[in-house]
């Protein structure tokens, strides 16, 4: 139905531009005990700003399209049945306007890596192909026809998107105390940042790969 009809339930939810300019703001203002901890990482982010140019111009296409967007995809939001055939979505508080890439790349961020954002042990963090395929395959089949030429081209981006986000609002958090989301431990959102970063970078490595299986799903007839 038309997205125009929903409101905003949390606005700037997934704004990258916004989260960016938080981040900028931490580096000048945040904790420099912590802003000296993380040079490495601020280095990244910093350097991977081509994410966000990319978003920037999203806002301004015509060709992509605000849909109704559920906002937080990850697993636990469906519910399965016993034979694990899934029954319905749940969690409906985020569901407002807002672009594809936020659900397809919440999937690819929470789903492709065996391991969480909690994990410690970087050696351990993989982006498992079969996931992305099985990903790709099944929001394609119910969703090919609807999405623009200029859509399809950024469902790989939709991955490098929401992980670097999270990435990017981890380290805001670490340098700005810990106010959001809270720590159980000294460097807890740094460690966070940091799983983000190396999910971005495993990421990254197979995009070719993906951009082909994309454009491959696309150009056969997924729907039957």
């Amino acid at each position: 139905f038309d997205a125009s009809v929903l409101k905003a339930t949390i606005p700037n939810f997934h704004n990258l531009t916004l989260r960016y300019s938080q981040f900028e703001t931490s580096l000048e203002k945040g904790n420099k005990d912590r802003i000296a901890n993380a040079k490495d990482e601020i280095s990244y982010l910093l350097g991977r700003k081509n994410i966000l140019n990319e978003f920037d111009k999203i806002k301004n296409d015509v060709n992509f399209r605000i849909r109704v967007t559920h906002h937080d995809t990850k697993i636990s939001n469906v519910l399965f049945d016993d034979d694990g055939n899934g029954i319905c979505v749940i969690d409906l508080d985020t569901t407002m306007p807002g672009y594809f890439i936020s659900d397809v790349g919440d999937m690819m961020r929470t789903y492709l890596s065996p391991l969480s954002e909690e994990e410690k042990d970087f050696s351990r963090i993989e982006v498992r192909d079969e996931y992305f395929l099985a990903i790709a395959k099944g929001y394609l089949q119910e969703m090919s026809e609807e999405l623009t030429a200029n859509e399809l081209d950024h469902f790989v981006y939709s991955g490098e998107f929401m992980i670097y986000m999270q990435a990017v609002r981890f380290l805001t958090d670490y340098f700005n105390n810990d106010i959001y989301y809270g720590s159980k431990y000294e460097g807890h959102n740094l460690i966070r940042a940091q799983n983000q970063i190396t999910l971005l970078k495993r990421y990254q490595e197979k995009a070719p790969l993906f951009r082909e299986q994309v454009m491959q799903l696309a150009g056969s007839q997924v729907k039957k």
